[in-house]
């Protein structure tokens, strides 16, 4: 399995896309941190509230994390090395689990990026404009779950990659169904009066799962749990599909 896994980090890190994820990150907490300081006042500065929605920036993170889960499964296939890969490791539900295992290391490396960014730009700017800005360990346990969200983002994309095998169907169908069908059956729960529904839905769960909370999601264990469910389904059922799939 060890071996595996560091194939599957060998396989991440020589594509050209892996330098476009860490920049993307760089790029959009960057811009996302100066926007949320640039237009604080020094009193909303220095509320721990506005130090936690700074930690929960590390979020946007969890949609990189989320292609990459999908493109490090449906690569193999739209690249067509399912077959020399299948063969090296004909147990191929521990390919699986070695490309789960490959994203989460990742997807921790980019929550901690992200959240490195966040102190590169918001201690420095903080300090400047005299803001006071005491860490404690509210702090630190938002930036926990918050990286523990990306990892559960990356887990959904290799289920879901397993799953639909389709490089642009499992890319685009994710996206819509984040954007767009998510928010249609949040419509049409409402108007069939059972709008708690839509918190159990899988994006709308690991929504509640990154420990900020809200009124239209789930409390933090009950979205985990429910998160995990998901994975753990759509995962199952990507396994049992790339067993039985023909690769010759």
């Amino acid at each position: 399995m060890i071996a595996l896994v560091r194939a599957e980090l060998l396989k991440i890190r020589t594509t050209r896309s892996w330098w476009a994820y860490l920049l993307v990150i760089l790029l959009i907490t960057s811009i996302a941190v100066a926007g949320d300081v640039g237009t604080s006042s020094n009193e909303e500065r220095s509320t721990t509230e506005f130090l936690l929605g700074l930690v929960d920036l590390v979020a946007l993170a969890g949609l990189l994390a989320l292609i990459l889960g999908i493109t490090i499964v449906t690569n193999e296939f739209r690249h067509g090395t399912t077959t020399p890969t299948f063969l090296a490791a004909p147990h191929r539900e521990r390919v699986i689990a070695a490309k789960g295992i490959a994203a989460t290391i990742v997807a921790i490396g980019f929550g901690v990026l992200s959240l490195l960014v966040v102190v590169a730009v918001a201690l420095p700017w903080l300090a400047i404009v005299g803001a006071s800005a005491s860490l404690d360990g509210e702090l630190a346990t938002r930036a926990a779950e918050q990286l523990l969200g990306v990892v559960l983002w990356a887990l959904l994309g290799v289920a879901i990659g397993a799953l639909v095998q389709n490089q642009v169907a499992a890319l685009v169908g994710t996206l819509v169904w984040i954007f767009v069908i998510e928010n249609l059956l949040w419509g049409l729960f409402a108007l069939l009066d059972i709008d708690s529904a839509v918190q159990y839905l899988p994006f709308r769960a690991l929504d509640g799962a990154d420990g900020v909370g809200g009124e239209d999601v789930l409390a933090y264990g009950p979205a985990l749990a429910v998160s995990v469910a998901w994975i753990a389904l759509l995962g199952a059922a990507g396994i049992m599909r790339t067993r039985r799939r023909d690769i010759t």
